[in-house]
């Protein structure tokens, strides 16, 4: 699911119309340069549909109007709009949360694709088969066993070492997965470099050819993945893992 379309399911799920969340979203990305024409010019409705919507966001509190001429929309980020949330009762806290989620997944590319639980096993089998040169672990191991199960984990390097591809591990916890892992590294193509982390969360991360996949637990504890095919947020990320590498003992 492309990361807008996520936003926008969310900001629904959390009780807006679609027309609110589409209107709301169009103004986050405007960086506040919306005005009534831009707005027109970028969805579907008629100006009257835009001052309706735009009067139903400022009752809600999620857009700030300028005082100047043309009106200009800027939108409170969903950081704050999950404060707003969380001070309306008891029954918004969980909205509070993921609003909170949303908000730091805005910032990423908007290439970047979310995969959720349903699919998550095929795709996480499919990477080995996606990768042309190299690819780099970096997390907890804890969380591969956690989310897949360690049978699709020894598929998933029996799919890798077919391929004929080597990775480098660096892990972050005190599993005894880890540990066994690692002392398999000679037979199955990986070099391992374990970080013992008692209270490292459960998420790890790969790197291969131009792409950075994230997989995590979000809020309401549903394993997601966020995929992100970018040359430059690669090779940022390369830089940072090959540090932490050097940083590590063998």
């Amino acid at each position: 699911m492309i990361i807008t379309k996520y936003i926008e399911k969310s900001l629904i799920d959390l009780g807006l119309t679609e027309g609110e969340a589409k209107l709301y979203i169009k103004i986050l990305e405007s960086n506040g340069y919306a005005d009534a024409t831009f707005l027109k010019k970028n969805s579907k409705y008629s100006y009257a549909g835009i001052y309706k919507l735009i009067n139903s966001l400022n009752d809600k509190g999620l857009i700030i109007n300028s005082k100047n001429r043309p009106t200009i929309y800027s939108a409170i980020s969903l950081s704050k709009a999950s404060n707003k949330f969380a001070t309306t009762g008891r029954k918004f806290c969980r909205m509070a949360e993921r609003f909170k989620e949303l908000d730091s997944l805005s910032n990423v590319p908007k290439e970047t694709n979310i995969y959720e639980e349903n699919d998550l096993t095929d795709f996480y089998l499919n990477i080995p088969f996606k990768i042309d040169d190299f690819i780099w672990c970096i997390g907890s191991f804890e969380a591969v066993v956690t989310f897949f199960g360690l049978e699709i984990e020894k598929e998933f390097i029996k799919n890798r070492i077919k391929k004929g591809k080597f990775a480098d591990a660096v892990i972050f916890d005190n599993s005894k997965y880890s540990y066994n892992i690692a002392s398999c590294d000679n037979l199955e193509k990986r070099e391992t470099r374990i970080v013992p982390n008692k209270n490292y969360p459960l998420q790890f991360s790969y790197l291969f050819n131009d792409t950075v996949l994230d997989f995590y637990k979000n809020a309401e504890n549903k394993v997601k993945v966020l995929k992100t095919e970018d040359p430059n947020i690669a090779k940022a990320r390369l830089i940072q893992y090959q540090q932490l590498w050097n940083s590590t003992s063998q």
